[in-house]
């Protein structure tokens, strides 16, 4: 679904921005 696809990129973003903080 619409909602699921944007909760991944949501999670993805995320995680790689704190990827990249460390």
């Amino acid at each position: 679904a619409l909602a699921d696809l944007l909760l991944v990129s949501g999670v993805a973003t995320a995680t790689t921005l704190a990827w990249h903080r460390v």
